[in-house]
C-alpha cells in the first residue's frame, strides 16, 4: 500500500496524489456498504426466522435477495458512460441507506424482500464502478490498488458483524438496521463527495500512477472516464468468456451457500449466537487481508498459480465447514474463517485479473459488468437453494457436501480458464 500512496518520481506536485485519496474514500464507504449491508445482514437470519417464523429457505433468501438486480449489471458499461462512474457510486451508497432505514419499520416478508433488492441495486450502482474507477488512477499496481478497495468490503464486516450482533442482541434488529443507514451517510458518502471534485488523472496533468503526462514516454495516460473502451456485446460473445462464466457460476455457488448458512450452521453446531458474529467478523478480518495479499500476488506472480490457491482455498472452506457441522470441532471452525475468509478477499481480484489477462483492448468497465451478471446469479440462486435442500433434509450434511462438490468442480473448470502460459501478473 506503501508504493501506491507514495508520488511516482517526477510528479507533477508535492503531496498526496490524488488517486491514494480516492482509494480512501472508496475504502470507507465499501466498508459500509458491504460491510454493513452483506456481512451484518447475514446475522438477522436466525432472528427472523424466531421472530416471524419464516422457514429458512426464506430467510436465506432474504439475504441473496441482495442480488436480485442482477441483470441491471449488464447496463453497467453503459451506465458508467452516460452518467459518469461517481455518479453511480453516490446514487448507490443514498438508494442502500435509504433502504436498510426503511427496513427497520417493516414486519412483512414481501415488504423486506422488495427492499433487499432495491439494497441490491444500489450496492450494483456502487460496485459495478469500482474496477472501472481504480483503473482510472492506477495502472502499475492496478490489482493491488483494487484489493485495497475491495478490503474495505471485508474489513467493514470484520469490525461491524460484532457490533451489530451486540445491538442485535440487546436492542434489536431494528436499532441495528437504523445504525447502518447512519453509517452509510456519514462514513461512505462523504468521502466519495469529497473527492469527487477530480474526476481523472488527466484533469491535473498526470497520467495513471501519478507520472506527469509531459514526463517518461512510458506514462500511459488515463482514460476518459466518459468513454471506456470496447462494448459488451465484444465479451459476451466471445466462447473465452463462456469458459470463465462457467467457472465463476460454480466458484460462487459455492461462495453463496457458504457465507447465507454460516451463521446457522455455526448455532446449528451448539455455538453461542455471539459466537456466530464473531466467526463471521474473523471471516470478514481474513477477507480484507486476502484482497490485500491476493492484489499483491497478482501484479507480481502468474495468473494460474493465484487461481489454484484461490480455488483450493474455497474447497477447504467448505469442507471445514462440513466438519464443523460434523464434529462441532473449535479447530475446523478457525480453519474455515481462514480458508474461506481469503477466498472473499481475493476470488473477485482473481477473476478480475483473468479479464484483464484475456481481454487486454476491452475496457473492465465491460468486462467486469459482463462476469459480475454471472457471479450475483450464482449468489441469488445459492442461498434459497442451500436453505431450501436443509428444509428438506433437516440437517446442514447434504447442503454442504453439494456447497463441497460445487467448489471442486469451480477447480477443475479454472485450470482450463487459465492460459497455461499467462504473462506475469505484474501490469506494465
Amino acid at each position: 500500500m506503501i508504493q501506491l500512496i507514495k508520488r511516482e518520481p517526477g510528479a507533477a506536485s508535492a503531496g498526496v496524489y490524488h488517486g491514494t485519496k480516492v482509494l480512501i474514500a472508496l475504502f470507507l464507504a465499501g466498508f459500509m456498504v458491504y460491510g454493513g449491508g452483506l456481512y451484518c445482514f447475514v446475522l438477522f437470519v436466525p432472528r427472523l426466522t424466531e421472530e416471524f417464523h419464516w422457514n429458512r429457505a426464506g430467510t436465506s433468501g432474504l439475504v441473496t435477495a441482495y442480488w436480485l438486480s442482477a441483470p441491471m449489471i449488464l447496463c453497467g458499461g453503459w451506465a458508467i458512460r452516460r452518467f459518469g462512474a461517481t455518479t453511480l457510486l453516490v446514487a448507490g451508497i443514498l438508494t442502500e441507506a435509504a433502504c436498510v432505514l426503511a427496513l427497520a419499520a417493516v414486519s412483512e416478508y414481501w415488504q423486506m424482500l422488495v427492499l433487499r433488492a432495491a439494497m441490491g441495486f444500489g450496492k450494483v450502482m456502487f460496485a459495478v464502478t469500482l474496477p472501472y474507477a481504480v483503473s482510472m488512477w492506477y495502472q502499475r499496481r492496478y490489482s493491488l490498488g483494487l484489493g485495497i478497495v475491495w478490503s474495505g468490503f471485508h474489513f467493514g464486516g470484520m469490525l461491524l458483524a460484532p457490533v451489530a450482533g451486540w445491538i442485535i442482541l440487546h436492542l434489536g434488529w431494528r436499532v441495528a438496521c437504523v445504525s447502518l443507514a447512519g453509517g452509510l451517510v456519514t462514513v461512505a458518502l462523504v468521502p466519495v463527495w469529497v473527492t469527487r471534485r477530480i474526476r481523472s488523472p488527466g484533469a491535473i496533468g498526470l497520467a495513471a500512477d501519478g507520472v506527469p503526462l509531459d514526463q517518461g514516454r512510458s506514462a500511459r495516460p488515463a482514460a476518459s472516464p466518459a468513454h471506456p473502451a470496447g462494448s459488451l456485446t465484444a465479451v459476451i460473445f466471445e466462447p473465452r468468456f463462456a469458459l470463465i462464466a462457467l467457472t465463476t457460476f460454480f466458484f460462487y455457488t459455492a461462495y453463496g451457500g457458504l457465507l447465507s448458512q454460516e451463521a446457522s450452521v455455526v448455532e446449528g453446531a451448539s455455538f453461542t449466537p455471539w459466537l456466530a458474529s464473531v466467526v463471521l467478523g474473523a471471516t470478514a478480518g481474513f477477507a480484507g487481508i486476502g484482497g490485500l495479499c491476493v492484489g499483491w500476488l497478482l501484479d507480481r506472480y502468474p495468473l494460474r498459480f493465484i487461481g489454484w490457491i484461490m480455488n483450493l482455498l474455497l474447497l477447504t472452506g467448505a469442507l471445514s465447514l462440513l466438519l464443523v457441522d460434523r464434529t462441532q470441532s473449535v479447530i475446523a471452525l478457525c480453519a474455515y474463517a481462514a480458508c474461506f475468509g481469503v477466498t472473499i478477499g481475493g476470488g473477485d481480484l482473481f477473476f478480475v485479473a483473468l479479464l484483464r489477462e484475456r481481454f487486454p483492448k476491452i475496457s473492465v468497465a465491460y468486462t467486469y459488468s459482463a462476469w459480475y451478471f454471472f457471479e450475483i446469479l450464482a449468489l441469488l440462486l445459492a442461498g434459497p437453494a442451500s436453505g431450501l435442500i436443509f428444509d428438506l433434509s433437516g440437517s446442514y450434511h447434504h447442503t454442504l457436501l453439494l456447497l463441497a462438490i460445487s467448489a471442486a468442480i469451480a477447480l477443475l473448470l479454472s485450470v482450463s480458464a487459465v492460459p497455461k502460459h499467462t504473462a506475469d501478473a505484474k501490469q506494465s
